[in-house]
This record gives structure tokens, sequence and C-alpha cells, in this order.
């Protein structure tokens, strides 16, 4: 009863992995969701534990809940370019909530009454949060290639159809929605200061990466600091918790304060997992029941999974998982004050999102091994300062002189890593037995976090490797 007594979401989260992983008929999938989290739970299923089968029962019709909920969700383009919408022209007014480089054009999401459509532009001409009038023919995605996956990367974003031969205009009223705080902060961080700074806190603020500065990272393995995820959302809590130490109050402070941090950034799904698990957290300390790490990462997966299904294929949304799965296996045995978890836990993540990193960019820069032990608390640091100085300078209280030294401090880091990047050139290519072995460290993690016992992983890790593999990896 290990399994179901410390971690009942765990086999939820794992029933909902391998119905959205296979290419069953959505009305298989309740099924497939509820053998896969009976799977899960009889790794350390006790019959003669008195109250087992009650809790077994219930977590698999909670897993059977979920999943239909799930596959309903599945359905939401479906539904939203029903009632003759699709192929014919639609001519409405909306609000864009999104904007991005699409090769050599620009796309954009726009929310419209009939629901959220992205469109193609030669230039960047409609800002984010602005009123515009659309108008284009309704076609669906392209959904062939066992690679990039246009429909799917869009249905993750809550967009149900594309707009061909589409022409927009940017209406003359203004709307203030969060969409369009984010682009004046964009705009006022670009303006104000200085270049490094700016692009790191836009990137931490907003969850607007300078494309250079993201290749630069992605060369030292070190790309995950400029996504905003659960690092980000730390830093910000850490922060928080300083200014409302005490009081009845400090749960719903802390609370508000990281919900307008997720709305800001725009509610990545690394961010919104961080967000509920740390929701978790203090809900618990509310009522004086502290939550599990593992348990908390699973209720945040099946929650954002089942707010939109689509996630699950969102490489943002599977690193993210993986490496707080990872974090919180260790954190059930490991002291976190205890500095001899950190290098092991930095070297754990690494193997955990080789499988997902590799199969998705082709390769892994080993270099980020070494950096990635000393990036997080120079970042966490650097930030802190960064943000700080920023709000005042904005505000008129400091002088420009703190921010150069701020900038600086992000320049001899380039200078750094670059200087590594030399020494250590290697990339981790893809491979089979790689991945299947990388898979299998964090299942036997997980399992032994768990207390399994040694002889009931040997015998599940191997299986259980293999499917993982395919679902994360494959």
């Amino acid at each position: 009863m290990i399994v179901l007594a410390r971690a009942p979401f765990l086999p939820i989260l794992a029933g909902l992995a391998a119905m959205l992983a296979l290419p069953i008929p959505i009305w298989t999938m309740p099924l497939v969701a509820v053998l896969g989290a009976a799977g899960v739970a009889l790794v350390s299923f006790r019959h003669d534990r008195i109250g087992q089968w009650r809790v077994g029962a219930f977590t698999l019709l909670c897993a059977f809940v979920c999943s239909c909920w799930a596959a309903y969700g599945l359905g939401f383009p479906r539904r939203v370019t029903g009632n003759g919408l699709l192929g014919s022209r639609l001519d409405t007014t909306g609000t864009v909530v999104e904007g991005r480089a699409w090769g050599r054009m620009y796309a954009f999401a726009v929310d419209t009454p009939r629901g959220r459509f992205v469109l193609t532009q030669p230039f960047d001409t409609l800002p984010e949060g602005a009123a515009v009038r659309v108008s284009g023919v309704v076609r669906p995605f392209r959904a062939q290639g066992d690679g990039f996956r246009e429909d799917r990367f869009w249905y993750s974003r809550g967009v149900a159809a594309r707009l061909t031969s589409a022409a927009a205009e940017a209406l003359p009223e203004q709307h203030w929605n969060i969409h369009a705080w984010r682009r004046h902060l964009t705009r006022a961080l670009s303006v104000h200061m200085p270049a490094l700074t700016g692009d790191y806190l836009k990137a931490a603020w907003t969850g607007k990466r300078d494309e250079a500065l993201l290749a630069a990272h992605r060369v030292w393995g070190t790309s995950h600091l400029l996504a905003v995820s659960g690092f980000h959302v730390g830093i910000v809590m850490m922060c928080a918790s300083c200014l409302f130490r005490r009081g009845v109050m400090r749960v719903f402070w802390l609370s508000l304060t990281l919900w307008a941090y997720l709305l800001l950034t725009g509610g990545a799904p690394s961010a919104l997992r961080a967000g509920l698990m740390i929701q978790a957290a203090l809900l618990g300390e509310l009522a004086g029941r502290p939550a599990g790490a593992l348990n908390s990462v699973a209720l945040a997966a099946v929650v954002l999974l089942m707010g939109n299904p689509y996630r699950f294929w969102d490489i943002g949304w599977r690193l993210s998982v993986l490496a707080a799965l990872t974090i919180g296996a260790v954190l059930e045995r490991a002291e976190p004050g205890d500095w001899r978890t950190w290098p092991v836990l930095s070297l754990l993540i690494w193997l955990a999102t080789y499988p997902q990193v590799a199969r998705t960019f082709g390769s892994v820069p080993l270099v980020g091994l070494p950096l990635n032990l000393i990036a997080p608390p120079l970042f966490a640091f650097a930030l802190t300062v960064a943000s700080a100085a920023a709000l005042l300078s904005l505000a008129g209280l400091l002088p420009d002189l703190l921010l150069e030294a701020v900038d600086g401090t992000f320049a001899l880091w380039a200078v750094l890593a670059d200087a590594a990047a030399q020494i250590m050139p290697w990339q981790a290519e893809w491979s089979v037995w790689g991945a299947w072995l990388c898979t299998g460290v964090l299942l036997t993690l997980i399992c032994r976090s768990l207390l399994v016992p040694w002889r009931s992983v040997a015998v599940v890790v191997p299986a259980l490797g293999a499917g993982a593999f395919w679902l994360f990896g494959g």
C-alpha cells in the first residue's frame, strides 16, 4: 500500500499518460487509464492490509473520472469549429493573446467570441493585448508527421483552428488586459534596462525570450533558465515569504502573489505545475497537514492534463514533470539543507530529462552537467538583485550604475559558460538504450523513494521502463 498511501495521484498520472500516448479511440481511453493506474498501484499492493481495497478502489474511481474529463477535453477543437464553422469564412473581433515568429512569418493567436484561432501575417504588426478585427477561412491544422505536430502545438495553447486568407486590423480602442500589461512591461524593460539584464528580466517576468540569448543557453545546456518554471516561481515565493512571515493572512497574500506572477508570465505549463504544487503546500500548511513532494507533483500534473489534455504533447510540460518527479523523489528521502543533495540532484535531473531532450533536439550538451551545478544559485541571486534594482530604477529611485554592475554579472556568466563549452564541446546523442537506461534510473529512484522493496523494483522497473521510455521519450 506504499504507493497508494504516500502518492495516490501517481497511479492516476500514469494512467492518464498511458491513455494519451496510445493511438486508441477516445471511448476506450478511460479503460486504459484505469488499467494503467491499477498496474502502478499494484507495485506495492498488499492484500492483507486493512482498508487497502477501499483506498485502491477510490483511486481507480478517481482515475476513471479524471480520464473521462481529459478524454472529453480532447474534443474541444471539434466543439469550437462545429456547427458549420469549419470551412466557412469568419469575420469577428477579438484580442491578441500571443504573437511569435513562425518561420518567415508571424503567428498570432486571437481570442474571439467563437473560440481561439491563429493566423499568420508577414510582419509583426499585432501587439499582444490589442483589440483586433480578423477575418479568414477556418481550416483545421495539419496533423501529419512523426516530428513536429502543428495541431498538437496549438491545441496545447487552447487554439482550435487556423484562419487562412486572413486579414487583421488593430482597433483604436484600448483593452487593459493582462496581455497588454505584459506587452508594456516588456517594452519598458527593453528601453530602460541594459541589454542582458533586460533580456533576462523579460524572460523571468513576462516569459518573452530573446532568440540569440536562448541559442547561447542551448549551447551551454542551461536553456531551462530562460523558461518560466518552478525555478522562477520558487524565487518569487521565497522573496514573498520574507515579506509575509507570520499572521493568519500569510497564506492568502502568498497565494495572491503566486497567481499574479503566473498570470503575468502567461501561464506556461512548467510554471503552472510549480504554482499548483506550491498552492497545495500552502493549503496543507493552513490545514496543518504537509503535502508529500511526489504526490504534489503528480496532483499538479493531473490537474494540468484535465484542464487541457493536449499539454501531454507539450515539451515544456513533459520536461517540467520529469524534473519535478526527480526532485520530489529525492526530497522524499534526502534533507534539502544537506549540500551533498544538490550535486547528485543535478545529475539525476539530467538523466531523467535526457530521453525527452535528446529525442526532441537530437542531442544534449554535456557541458550542462557542470554548469548546472553553479547556474541555479548564481541566477537565483542575480535575478533577485536585478529584479529589485529594475523596480527601483523604473520608479526613478536608483541610478543606472548598479544596473550596469548587474549587467556585468550576466556578461561574466556568458564568458565563463562559453569557455566551459569550448573545454567540453561534446554532445550526448540520442540512443535507444541510453534513453531506456535513464528512464529506468528515474523509475528506480521513484520506487525507492516510496520504499518499494528491491525485489519488486527489480521486476517492475525493466517493464515499466520500456513503457515509460515510449511514452515520454519515444
